[in-house]
């Protein structure tokens, strides 16, 4: 047993850069020293192992981070965004590539999660197709603890670096962040492993420039970290700044450095593969460009940084600020013993909650910060050894080294257990129980109505079984006499599927489950008069929903929705409801007020032109048209300008024709 924790050690230490090895073999040993099963002097390290402690240290820690992880996999329904990975990642690979060019992740999570859950099938839809499509990230999660181990050791280099590996893995595991994301559906726990993975590799590659293999394996793992996430190239520039700060530490001002010759290599390996989606990226940096700062940005700086600081956590407030400074001081040590990591750790904090800023996106939410906390908590660690030594020798207690720094390590783990509890205690939308009510309960010949505020359809559409079709309101209003007679046909009812509790009526009653509010009809109603009327009013009722849902569901943290893409959202299906009752005039007020609150929507403004034309509005519908095109980028081109002359020129049935030559609308 004893041979087998070594060899498992052996295996964590290949990771750990030679330079960390050769300060470590000079530390001195008793017992025989490392080999022998000795432990390191007290006054060397504050927290004496032999090789079979630091082992089982390391494989509790694992298996902490796996249970932790494991736990209630598949007990909630998909939520939020998982819905998406279920939709999109189970298509073929051609489908999920050029689904992704329109999407703002690019594809290689989806790719991967898509091929795996393939392998493993399972119905969709089931307790078992949920875990299964939750299962990478929880090995993701799981991985990133491991590689919390060479990271901190390098970061912490010196007499600590043992006991704050240990301590950031357990800090990592009990994460709240990082469990919320080892539990879903999402690229964010893979992103967070091949950060940490890219970055272990670089410390390799840089402590042995001249070996040509580890700059290949650290230029393969880039390319993954930015076929993952977008934040990837934020990676790459905190990689840059490190070996930057290296280099000036060095003295190596040679270009002919072999550090600088090996990363530009692996860099230029990196960024070869990632040519076929550079037109993508480039594409996505000019809709921001264009929309972003009409569009709002991520809002008050003072409002955001707190924000990520009190996700990065692990309890907000007091609490997430303690860690904050944990991290200065960690720094501060840093900088004293080997300045180049410092400017990493802070490159790595900085550049994520800056450039957002910088861009003016309003996507930016700080629960997607995961990633930043393998690097995060291993500073943490280091900051609490380190100030354990101090107040030790302070007290002329050397040897209370070790309980000063455990004690604190318990203590910051408890509080982050806490975090996790109520990660483990959020209430999430139950689409499963919903649906499973309406698949016992609907018939033949029934409808189900889908709210507009957040992919009520895309949701209920995955866990239904029943044979009643999803409409829309405008769906079903846009042919509401053949619906009206087809229901009285069939004896058929309309129910309807909300985030919200539309105001009950001798009609209907509401089945409340949470964050899912199923409407179900108490009488049938066949004509066409009373079921438009109803339907407006309930599309009208969304709307007025909008802000309090996405207050409610924010403070619940659950999700954190952008209350005006709710509402324009709810306002936009309130138009097209009106749109296919024959009210195209009242359809324009919502159309306005959607564009007004969330500028830069295409198909708002394709919707406003729309009905402004239906009412004869020429120039309005031109007008409107024209701040469509301008938000699209795929239409610029000769034909958008002759449609520009044309409006100009206030040719207004030419110029609407040209318009829709190019929008297709």
């Amino acid at each position: 047993m004893g041979r087998g924790f070594l060899r498992i050690g052996v295996n964590f230490g290949r990771f750990a850069p030679e330079i960390d090895t050769k300060y470590f073999m000079s530390l001195p040993l008793s017992g025989g020293g490392v080999r022998g099963g000795g432990s390191i002097l007290e006054s060397e390290n504050p927290l004496p192992m032999t090789n079979a402690t630091l082992n089982i240290s390391l494989l509790a820690v694992l298996a902490l981070a796996l249970a932790v992880s494991l736990h209630g996999l598949a007990a909630d329904s998909f939520w939020g965004d998982e819905i998406l990975t279920a939709s999109f990642a189970s298509q073929s690979p051609a489908q999920v590539i050029a689904w992704t060019a329109g999407d703002i992740h690019p594809p290689l999570y989806y790719l991967l999660a898509g091929g795996f859950t393939r392998l493993l099938a399972a119905e969709p839809g089931t307790l078992a197709s949920d875990w299964l499509w939750r299962l990478p990230s929880v090995l993701a999660t799981v991985l990133t603890v491991a590689l919390a181990w060479p990271l901190t050791r390098h970061m912490a280099a010196g007499p600590h670096r043992h006991p704050a590996a240990i301590s950031a893995g357990l800090l990592l595991s009990l994460s709240p962040v990082v469990v919320k994301y080892a539990q879903e559906a999402r690229m964010h726990a893979l992103f967070m492993l091949l950060a940490a993975l890219s970055t272990a590799l670089l410390f390799r590659a840089l402590a042995r420039p001249a070996r040509l293999t580890r700059w290949l394996a650290y230029g393969l793992a880039l390319t993954a970290t930015i076929y993952t996430m977008y934040f990837g190239f934020l990676i790459l520039a905190a990689h840059a700044g490190y070996l930057l700060a290296e280099l000036i530490q060095r003295r190596e001002w040679s270009l002919r450095s072999p550090r600088l010759a090996g990363f530009a290599a692996a860099v230029s390996v990196s960024l070869l593969l990632y040519l076929p989606w550079w037109p993508v990226l480039l594409a996505i940096l000019r809709k921001r460009a264009a929309v972003g700062a009409i569009e709002g940005g991520v809002g008050s700086p003072l409002a955001f940084v707190p924000g990520v600081i009190n996700t990065l956590g692990p309890v907000a407030g007091p609490v997430a600020w303690g860690f904050l400074a944990l991290v200065v001081i960690g720094l501060i040590f840093l900088a004293r013993r080997h300045w180049p990591r410092a400017v990493l750790a802070g490159l790595w904090l900085a550049l994520p909650i800056g450039l957002p800023i910088f861009l003016g996106d309003p996507r930016a939410l700080q629960f997607r910060y995961a990633f930043v906390l393998p690097l995060y908590l291993s500073v943490v660690s280091l900051a609490v050894w380190e100030l354990a030594a101090r107040l030790a020798a302070a007290a002329r207690q050397v040897d209370s080294r070790a309980r000063l720094g455990q004690f604190a390590v318990w203590a910051l783990a408890t509080v982050s257990l806490v975090g996790v509890l109520a990660v483990y205690a959020q209430q999430k939308p139950d689409w499963r129980d919903a649906a499973a009510y309406l698949t016992e309960k609907t018939a033949p010949g029934d409808i189900i109505l889908i709210g507009p505020l957040w992919d009520e359809g895309r949701f209920i559409g995955y866990y239904y079984r029943g044979p009643a079709p999803l409409l829309t309101p405008a769906a079903l209003l846009t042919n509401i006499e053949g619906r009206a007679a087809g229901l009285r046909q069939s004896g058929g009812r309309i129910w309807a599927v909300n985030r919200f509790a539309p105001a009950e009526s001798p009609a209907f009653k509401n089945v409340i489950f949470p964050g899912v509010v199923v409407s179900e009809p108490l009488l049938a109603v066949y004509e066409a008069g009373p079921l438009t009327e109803a339907t407006l009013n309930l599309a009208a009722q969304a709307v007025d929903a909008a802000y309090p849902w996405a207050q409610a569901a924010e403070a619940g943290g659950v999700l954190n929705p952008d209350p005006r893409t709710a509402r324009a959202a709810a306002l936009k299906a309130l138009g097209d409801a009106l749109l296919a009752a024959g009210r195209p005039a009242e359809a324009i007020g919502p159309y306005q007020t959607a564009v007004d609150i969330f500028p830069g929507w295409v198909n708002g403004y394709l919707a406003l032109a729309e009905a402004l034309e239906a009412t004869g509005n020429l120039p309005g519908a031109a007008r409107a048209y024209q701040q469509a095109v301008d938000y699209n980028l795929d239409w610029r081109g000769p034909a958008v300008d002759e449609a520009a002359r044309l409006l100009a020129a206030e040719d207004w049935p030419a110029a609407l024709a040209a318009y829709h030559q190019i929008t297709g609308n």
